[in-house]
């Protein structure tokens, strides 16, 4: 299962991009300033990338993988 290890919304505070710059840019969608105000993983890679050039951060500052039961059972038993 994969984590943020930042406060996303915070950080974007920081910038100075709050939900409206997001929208009115167009460089965050409405949805997607939802999923990371919900610590909602699941992004395109291009919000990824955007998101990393908006913070000027890598991928592995951003998320983390931690390794759950749900996963052992619905990935890691099938290739076995």
């Amino acid at each position: 299962m994969l984590e943020y290890k930042i406060d996303v919304i915070g950080e974007l505070k920081k910038v100075g991009i709050n939900t409206t710059v997001a929208r009115k840019t167009g460089v965050f969608s409405q949805c997607t300033m939802r999923k990371f105000k919900l610590k909602d993983t699941r992004l395109s890679l291009d919000v990824l990338n955007r998101l990393c050039c908006v913070l000027e951060m890598q991928p592995r500052d951003i998320i983390k993988f931690v390794e759950t039961d749900d996963d052992r059972e619905k990935i890691l038993d099938k290739i076995k």
